[in-house]
């Protein structure tokens, strides 16, 4: 254990971000291939149905989901983080430190406005839609 000590805070500070763009990438190569997967067993079952002379299942339909919900997620998450580092490195080195938090934080903020934009032009977007089904089916 003595090595894990000897690690001083500019390996740790140089080490955070290399780690942080290998596990991105990671997550990245994780989704891809399990993407690839579920395509391939979905096409495997289509092909076993019509080998047996089966009507295949009808392709799966992909919902989309709406852009600001995950624009909302992203914000808020941004916001806390902001708001923690701005707090802790306040406390820890004084006002000229924390204001490095103050990025994130405003990040955060950003995507929130931006979401909440989306979020009523997707309403306005569906009432469009109900109004000119509505106005079809009449």
């Amino acid at each position: 254990m003595p090595y894990l000590c000897s690690i001083g805070p500019e390996t740790i500070a140089m080490a955070i971000p290399i780690l942080a763009v290998c596990g991105g990438v990671l997550i990245a190569i994780t989704a891809i291939l399990t993407n690839g997967r579920k395509k391939e067993q979905e096409h495997r079952e289509r092909l076993v149905a019509m080998e047996k002379g089966l009507t295949p299942p009808p392709a799966p339909v992909e919902v989309e989901r709406p852009k600001y919900s995950s624009r909302r997620a992203n914000g808020l998450v941004m916001t806390g983080i902001g708001l923690a580092l701005t707090i802790a490195m306040w406390i820890a080195d004084g006002s000229e430190s924390g204001v490095w938090g103050l990025i994130p934080l405003f990040i955060g903020i950003g995507l929130l406005i931006a979401g909440a934009i989306d979020k009523k032009e997707y309403d306005e977007r569906m009432r469009t839609e109900r109004n000119s089904s509505r106005t079809n089916q009449v």
